[in-house]
């Protein structure tokens, strides 16, 4: 098998960290995660509420000086790991939840109305779906509703797509009507 870095991005709490360590354990990958990096490497700035907004640039850069590094599969996974160089990854993978499921699990971590309704609206518009797809090709991205599956399921699932017995092609999710 030629080797994969596999971008796993979505919105906050649709089970990319789950999934990516799930994946990586079928791939025997090494998993980097996107936000420990830009934390480590203090790759952001603070917004007036406190939130950490990235450097995408810098971001890049290091994730590039990381792949350059190690030499086996990597699983890349953050909410903005679909932002990283079309030339460095060879699959992206956005996960998705239904709003209503997605809305129990933000307000769970803490999130407030405000952010909670913001990360909702934002899957229900597909936000990161379609900036995946703009970077980097639709056949490059794939899709999965990980609303009833667990993170080794959804993992299996997107094994299976690789090997051409499945498609998650992206466009087969949609939760608008639900939230709008």
């Amino acid at each position: 098998m030629k080797r994969m870095v596999i971008a796993v991005s979505g919105t906050p709490g649709t089970g990319k960290s789950v999934f990516a360590r799930a994946l990586a354990k079928n791939l025997k990958a090494r998993v980097i995660d996107l936000n420990a990096l830009i934390a480590e490497r203090k790759i952001y700035t603070l917004d007036p509420d406190g939130t950490k907004v990235a450097d995408i640039p810098k971001m890049r850069l290091e994730f590039s000086r990381a792949v350059r590094a190690f030499r086996g599969m990597i699983v890349v996974e953050g909410l903005l790991a679909h932002l990283l160089q079309k030339k460095l990854l060879t699959h992206v993978v956005v996960l998705r939840t239904r709003p209503k499921v997605l809305e129990r699990r933000l307000r769970a971590r803490g999130y407030s109305k405000a952010k909670t309704r913001e990360n909702v609206e934002a899957e229900a518009l597909d936000i990161i779906l379609w900036e995946a797809v703009r970077a980097h090709g639709i056949n490059k991205v794939y899709e999965i509703d990980t609303t009833r599956l667990k993170p080794s399921s959804a993992a299996r699932l997107f094994l299976r797509a690789l090997a051409g017995k499945v498609s998650l092609k992206p466009g087969k999710v949609s939760w608008l009507e639900e939230v709008f």
